[in-house]
């Protein structure tokens, strides 16, 4: 007779078990959106199946038509299949331009979003005449299911052992906007770029590792990250080796290169089509009319702060939470792992975190709910300290996924319904409130 133990090992390693957990967890996250769309907003998972996302006036109109008709179609998914039906082509060049005027002017033009996300997309609207909302949504799901897949794969166990690996994946999947593996957004593909760069470096897959960290800086701006991560880790598998013969060392920085490959390229097609290399931040900046900084995280605005504690999502109490519990659990989650995966890990976590809170300081740290997701090995670190406390597991877990539910994914769902608000918290007017608590003057 086979052991227990031993034998769930086995079938938690196995590649079968591995699918239908992912597939699981996936399946999940779109019956949960369906599911609140439906009993929240009267939604259905296709709003509109004889309309397709198209621009009636591509030339002028702002957004396609029936961009949201999907359920997992919301917030930024209008700029994102946008970009894959029209591309740049409202955007005017610097040979247009007069005195004072930028090419991302006209709000038809979508300079302030990285577009490598949608191209893909657009690939697989000319390949498969898929409408671009399903072609964007299946995008996410490939990428995603691919991503669950490897979490689970042999160097992530061997880090973090079998229980670890699964209960990480658990408090993955349970975090606040856990959903977002299922939506028309670029962080599955940044995910799994991510993972699978980390991945090829563990199995010395060098060359492909790098190969996809460079991709992973293409998809979002704090997919630079990875970029810079991976080049830590060759640094210290470099110096750890003393490769023989010496051009092996040119051949590693040029493998640090190409891990920053997607974000130079971007750069230099700015360069050439606009004249800015960096026209994205700055077109970024202007759309949303702030200025990254670093010295409003250490000095911030009070009004700001308080904003991103009470405001929809709760940014700020979402983005402490998981700086506390990576400053309490990153020694113990991450010590099983080789010190090269160690220094990809914290480089990640520094890289995505930082980039994030420069970039949304000013806008009292909208997005970060959305972010942390990709911030990984804060999800090792949450491992470690929850294992064997389940009282703190279960206590996390419950208030996890009843902000997921009532929380982000009311806010996702039902960002156009006009009754949002009451329906996602149940708040009423100011004037309603005064006169129920007699403050009403």
């Amino acid at each position: 007779m086979i052991p227990l133990r031993p034998l769930l090992t086995r079938v938690a390693l196995s590649l079968p078990f591995r699918a239908v957990v992912a597939v699981a967890f996936l399946y999940f996250h779109v019956a949960m959106m369906t599911k609140l769309g439906h009993d929240r907003f009267d939604y259905k998972f296709n709003g509109d199946p004889d309309h397709a996302p198209l621009f009636a006036h591509p030339e002028s109109d702002a957004k396609p038509e029936k961009w949201d008709r999907l359920v997992v179609a919301r917030w930024d998914a209008q700029h994102y299949e946008a970009l894959a039906l029209r591309g740049y082509a409202t955007c005017k060049d610097p040979s247009q331009l007069q005195s004072g005027e930028y090419p991302d002017d006209d709000k038809t033009c979508e300079l302030n979003f990285y577009p490598t996300y949608a191209w893909v997309g657009a690939l697989i609207v000319k390949v498969t005449h898929l409408p671009i909302d399903y072609a964007l949504y299946y995008l996410s799901l490939a990428a995603s299911f691919v991503f669950l897949l490897m979490w689970t794969s042999r160097p992530m166990i061997d880090g973090l052992g079998v229980v670890g690996a699964y209960l990480s994946l658990l408090l993955l999947n349970l975090f606040d906007t856990g959903f977002s593996l299922v939506t028309v957004q670029t962080e599955p593909l940044m995910l799994a770029f991510t993972l699978g760069a980390f991945l090829c470096l563990s199995r010395r897959w060098f060359l492909i590792g790098a190969l996809l960290a460079g991709a992973a800086t293409s998809i979002r701006i704090s997919g630079v990250a990875t970029g810079f991560a991976y080049c830590a880790a060759l640094v210290v598998v470099t110096l750890r080796e003393h490769p023989r013969p010496r051009w092996l060392w040119a051949w590693r920085a040029v493998l640090m290169a190409l891990s920053g490959s997607g974000i130079m390229l971007l750069m230099a097609y700015y360069r050439h089509r606009f004249g800015d290399p960096l026209i994205y931040a700055h077109s970024h900046e202007r759309a949303f009319s702030h200025h990254a900084s670093l010295s409003g995280i250490f000095f911030p605005d009070g009004r700001l702060l308080m904003q991103s504690i009470w405001a929809e999502g709760h940014d700020g109490l979402i983005l402490a939470a998981g700086l506390l519990w990576f400053a309490l659990g990153h020694r113990k989650g991450l010590l099983a792992f080789p010190v090269e995966a160690q220094a990809f890990w914290y480089v990640l976590f520094l890289g995505i975190v930082g980039i994030s809170m420069v970039g949304t300081v000013e806008t009292a740290y909208g997005g970060m709910t959305r972010y942390m997701l990709t911030v990984l090995p804060l999800f090792f670190a949450m491992a470690a300290l929850m294992r064997r406390r389940p009282a703190l597991l279960a206590l996390w877990l419950f208030m996890s996924v009843m902000h997921y539910y009532h929380g982000s994914l009311c806010f996702y769902v039902g960002q156009n319904h006009p009754n949002r608000l009451q329906q996602c918290s149940f708040a009423r007017s100011f004037r309603s409130e005064g006169q129920r608590y007699g403050t009403d003057n």
